[in-house]
């Protein structure tokens, strides 16, 4: 059995009244306005979040050093090449180091995979590839409200890292990475 279905106005269902209206009207406005978390100050910088290794492990460049991301884009090695970095690419007819954090930071043994990353940076002048196991979006930090690296033995110096967003991203220091005598030398 079909029973008729009768199309009634939607405005009929709307609340009525002053008070009604006026509650609306609050709530409206009160949703119009952009939260917290939405809100980006003149301070905050935004940038790449990629993982080297453990899942859990998060790093940021700041976009104002990043100038790409490839993916698909295996390194060429290099004989009697330092072992942090991992080959050459050519990138648009010239060719770049590609660095390999894992083993710059905790001396570990990397596999090279098809679907690595290689963010493109640029500091002191050079621009080199940086190999991350993944991309995994981007975010925003501000300064100031960046928790205080933890000092680790044998793991990456302090001077590395501008600080710890949400506890969890730690925001490389690109500078102070290619200021490294040891970079600066091989990279040239």
């Amino acid at each position: 059995m079909h029973t008729k279905i009768r199309s009634e106005s939607g405005a009929r269902f709307m609340p009525q009244g002053k008070v009604a209206h006026r509650i609306l009207r609050e709530r409206a406005e009160r949703l119009a306005k952009p939260r917290i978390s939405d809100t980006v100050s003149e301070e905050a910088t935004t940038y790449i979040r990629f993982q080297l290794g453990e899942k859990n492990e998060f790093y940021g460049i700041p976009y104002t050093c990043a100038k790409e991301v490839l993916q698909h884009v295996t390194p060429t090695p290099i004989p009697y090449a330092p072992s942090f970095i991992a080959g050459v690419i050519n990138r648009r007819g010239v060719l770049l180091a590609v660095l390999d954090l894992k083993k710059f930071f905790f001396n570990v043994t990397t596999e090279y995979n098809a679907n690595a990353y290689i963010i493109i940076v640029t500091a002191h002048g050079m621009t080199v590839g940086v190999l991350a196991d993944y991309v995994s979006g981007s975010d925003t930090f501000e300064p100031t409200l960046l928790d205080m690296p933890l000092q680790t033995e044998g793991g990456i110096k302090p001077e590395y890292v501008i600080g710890l967003h949400q506890g969890m991203t730690a925001i490389l220091n690109i500078e102070a990475l290619m200021g490294d005598p040891q970079i600066l030398r091989r990279s040239a």
